[in-house]
């Protein structure tokens, strides 16, 4: 791994089951595969990483996730091409998964193209092509 990237991802849910198969079908669809899985942790990995699901601690209060209250506010997935958002998209749909933002081009980067939605707990997850990112040189170099 480069030094700085992420090696994993681990999130905590409000049930185990539930959310395995929401994260089943859409790091599925990224190429992802589930490894690991333990009353405690399920594990998927791919050549870009890992992500876990753990269970909630039971004594906590069980409320959805507030990406405006300090910690995560979401996380994004770098898709190959706009026709992978659009179908992923078209999934999300199908499945009656909440979309916050449809597939459109925002301008944040030169291209950048994404749909956004929220995962069981109320996490904002992100589907993104941004053609052109990272840039091939350094902004500053000559």
């Amino acid at each position: 791994m480069e030094l700085g990237s992420i090696n994993h991802l681990a999130l905590t849910v409000s049930n185990l089951q539930y959310s395995e198969d929401f994260y089943n079908f859409f790091l599925g669809f990224m190429g992802y595969e589930q490894g690991e899985k333990t009353e405690h942790l399920i594990l998927w990995f791919s050549h870009n990483g890992v992500v876990t699901i753990s269970p909630a601690n039971p004594s906590s209060p069980n409320q959805n996730h507030d990406r405006y209250s300090p910690g995560l506010h979401h996380l994004a997935f770098s898709a190959d091409s706009r026709e992978q958002v659009d179908e992923l998209y078209q999934k999300l749909v199908d499945r009656g998964v909440e979309i916050l933002d449809t597939p459109a081009e925002y301008d944040y980067l030169p291209g950048y193209y994404a749909v956004y939605w929220l995962d069981p707990d109320g996490i904002k997850l992100e589907f993104v092509h941004t053609p052109n990112w990272p840039p091939t040189e350094h902004p500053d170099s000559c």
